[in-house]
């Protein structure tokens, strides 16, 4: 995959600032190597309280929130389309007919898992974020990199019932 999943949940969740190691705390650090002993290409970010590492083990990329402590609060990890669950593929292509899959991960949280599609269709871009069972969960809007400053602009985030 070209890009890190990451970037799209730095965006949903707030703003987000590349970090040098060194200014990552030791739990978090230790507890990133103790649960990730083999992270290759290892990258931090501070979102609001929080460290963010992206990294890759066995080619697969990853990320993985931390607090401040070293407490693991989201583990996300990309996957093949084809991998996505059955129910959530089938109501992919029922709530967004001809869009294209570009990336999907696995997302684990509070003990909840559920699952991102990265989809597009022509100059449409949006994230939608499924449970297990296939319920819409989300639906985020991306906005195109604006070309003369290159930020990207905030993105719309449509809650589903």
């Amino acid at each position: 995959m070209k890009a890190l999943l990451l970037f799209v949940l730095a965006i949903f969740l707030g703003s987000a600032c590349a970090q040098s190691d060194q200014n990552i705390p030791a739990a978090v650090k230790s507890k990133l190597k103790a649960l990730y002993p083999k992270a290759e290409e290892l990258k931090w970010d501070q979102e609001d309280a929080d460290f963010e590492a992206s990294f890759e083990v066995d080619d697969v990329e990853m990320s993985v929130l931390f607090n401040g402590q070293g407490k693991v609060l989201e583990v996300e990890t990309e996957m093949e389309a084809e991998d996505l669950p059955a129910a959530v593929k089938t109501s992919l292509d029922k709530d967004f007919a001809g869009y294209d899959i570009e990336e999907a991960a696995k997302i684990v949280k509070d003990g909840q898992t559920t699952y991102e599609a990265e989809i597009e269709k022509g100059e449409i871009k949006l994230d939608a974020i499924y449970d297990a069972q296939g319920t819409l969960l989300q639906k985020i809007e991306k906005k195109e990199k604006d070309e003369d400053s290159g930020k990207t602009e905030d993105n719309d985030k449509e809650d589903k019932d």
